[in-house]
């Protein structure tokens, strides 16, 4: 759907990360394995133990997890596209903090593929929570790269331009400059979004490693 012009899934190593939200038996990550990406397969705690047990023992990275009130144990930037696929998550609770805690993991220009019926349904209910959804993604500065069926990938923006240029007062807010994106063990989410720093696009897009870390 992304239509790399290089036509490979992982874009000449410039996808190499993935968190597939509500993996089930973490399929999707094993599927990507063969393009050379690295999924980290997260599935809820309550009837999916036997199954993240059963990616385990297929090699595939999977674990037991909950996007609640408490970071997912990433530092920022972490991730190039984020999966969730009819994974029954309210993403507009409390303000869309649980996808602004995908913003914090996302990379520079990184994804997030949503298959859920809101994408294309028509009835009542999922048109509004749809048009809630696209509101927020929209005041995030995410734009639609691809949208086919039931599925839309939305696609975080590689500067801070966007970010700056929103009108004051608009929400969700810019984080404050003390919190720390990388703080994760033990620290609740917050419902803001964090602005890159200069190396971040640098190291994300050219490799600039010796500009950044020198």
């Amino acid at each position: 759907m992304l239509n790399f012009s290089n036509n490979k899934l992982n874009n000449e190593g410039r996808l190499r990360t993935v968190l597939d939200i509500g993996c089930g038996v973490a399929s999707f990550g094993a599927y990507l394995l063969s393009s050379d990406i690295i999924a980290m397969s997260l599935a809820p705690n309550d009837v999916h133990q036997n199954q993240i047990q059963f990616a385990l023992e297929r090699g595939i990275p999977a674990y037991v997890g909950v996007l609640g009130t408490k970071r997912l144990p990433y530092p920022s930037r972490s991730f190039e596209l984020a999966h969730c696929s009819r994974c029954r998550i309210d993403w507009l609770q409390r303000d869309g903090i649980l996808l602004l805690e995908l913003d914090r993991l996302l990379r520079p220009g990184g994804y997030f593929a949503y298959s859920s019926p809101e994408a294309y349904a028509q009835d009542e209910e999922d048109l509004r929570i749809w048009k809630q959804m696209s509101d927020l993604v929209g005041r995030m500065c995410w734009r639609i790269a691809a949208k086919r069926n039931q599925t839309v990938i939305w696609q975080k923006p590689l500067t801070n331009d966007c970010y700056m240029e929103r009108e004051p007062g608009v929400q969700p807010p810019l984080c404050r400059s003390d919190d720390d994106p990388d703080a994760v063990w033990g620290v609740s989410m917050q419902a803001c979004i964090t602005l890159y720093s200069d190396c971040e696009f640098l190291f994300s897009y050219f490799g600039c490693h010796d500009l950044c870390f020198a």
